[in-house]
């Protein structure tokens, strides 16, 4: 029964988008007011008072077609019946029963439902807003100039009251639960969406390596903690006769040779540091709190598991090599306080581990230049 009543209530509210999120709020506070007025229906037929239930069924009549609306995709319609009503019911009641009937704080739910239900400029709510203050205003002081055309009594007073006390909250949580609801599911998807772009900006989208921007930033990163006893060491990474690669076996080969030499690197990197690519087939290897001797010696390790990486394209099985420049990073002392300094100093190493790795192409390739 619960089931096919929250269904009922969610139809065609599944979309997470803002008309949903305005049609539900005004459809359940809609039906909330079906359910006020039915309360008040059978109260003044109790009592006696059909020209109360009268005007009473016609509200229920209003609230009910406002909800039928939002089922008609016609959401906005709803929303004017439910505020035109509340307005005309509000003055009417005020002026008939007096200010302590309560039901003149309906007004708030107007008030919240001008912005959390409407889509029109921060002018027009404004303009809604005075709108409201301007009625709250007339019926205050028509309360005070005019006597109500019926007094009531303790008992019905006290009724009135509790229920609209009841209704006006229940609205209001509604209102605003499902506004901030939306809105802080909506930021954290913003959110989670921003951090996907951060990520996927610092990524080389074939290798799924740390790109250059992401590799200095590290760099950076790890100078600035002051922890490097051991210093830092770089290691420049060429795979040999890349070319003759793409141009046997095509660039689709070629790109799967890349994919295939990085998970080799990003699992074997860590614990040791990072690994970014830095271009085309070259690769950077970041040592972290290791001196040159530690590198090049895990530098000629990871040579080792590359020459024996067996990569298969259609049915052939292929071999490559590569050839590494190594050299360290010279940090000093308060570098890490310098930006200047830190990213001079990483640019010699880079550029020292390049040259070493240009005489290992010159030497015959397939080696560690350290």
């Amino acid at each position: 029964m619960f089931a096919k009543l929250k269904n009922f209530i969610l139809k065609d509210l599944t979309g997470e988008n803002e008309a949903a999120r305005v049609a539900f709020i005004v459809r359940i506070n809609s039906l909330l007011m079906c359910s006020y007025f039915i309360m008040w229906i059978i109260g003044f037929s109790y009592e006696g008072r059909w020209r109360n239930v009268v005007s009473c069924g016609l509200c229920l009549y209003a609230f009910g077609t406002a909800v039928w609306l939002t089922y008609r995709n016609k959401v906005k319609a709803a929303r004017y019946i439910y505020n035109a009503v509340l307005v005309c019911w509000m003055t009417a009641f005020v002026m008939q029963w007096g200010w302590d009937c309560g039901i003149q704080h309906f007004i708030f739910v107007l008030l919240a439902l001008i912005f959390v239900s409407s889509y029109t400029s921060d002018s027009v709510k404004f303009l809604g807003c005075l709108g409201i203050f301007a009625l709250r205003m007339f019926l205050y002081i028509w309360q005070i100039i005019y006597d109500p055309f019926e007094i009531l009594s303790d008992r019905i007073t006290y009724i009135f009251q509790m229920f609209n006390i009841v209704y006006i909250f229940t609205s209001m949580i509604i209102v605003l639960y499902f506004f901030t609801r939306d809105k802080m599911a909506t930021e954290a998807k913003l959110a989670r969406y921003n951090q996907k772009l951060r990520a996927v900006a610092g990524q080389d989208p074939l290798t799924k390596l740390p790109n250059r921007e992401k590799i200095y930033a590290y760099i950076d990163e790890k100078i600035r903690s002051k922890t490097l006893e051991n210093g830092m060491c770089v290691a420049m990474g060429d795979i040999d006769f890349f070319k003759k690669v793409n141009d046997t076996y095509g660039h689709d080969a070629g790109d799967e040779v890349l994919r295939a030499v990085a998970g080799v690197f990003k699992e074997y990197m860590v614990g040791h540091g990072s690994v970014a690519r830095w271009g085309g087939e070259e690769f950077l290897f970041i040592f972290v709190n290791e001196n040159l001797d530690t590198a090049g010696s895990e530098v000629f390790e990871l040579l080792g598991k590359v020459r024996a990486l067996p990569i298969e394209w259609n049915g052939e099985t292929l071999k490559v090599t590569m050839t590494f420049g190594v050299a360290d990073v010279n940090i000093a002392p308060g570098d890490g306080d310098n930006e200047n300094v830190i990213a001079d100093n990483v640019r010699e190493a880079i550029t020292a581990a390049d040259q070493k790795l240009y005489m290992g192409k010159k030497g015959g390739r397939n080696t560690v230049m350290i």
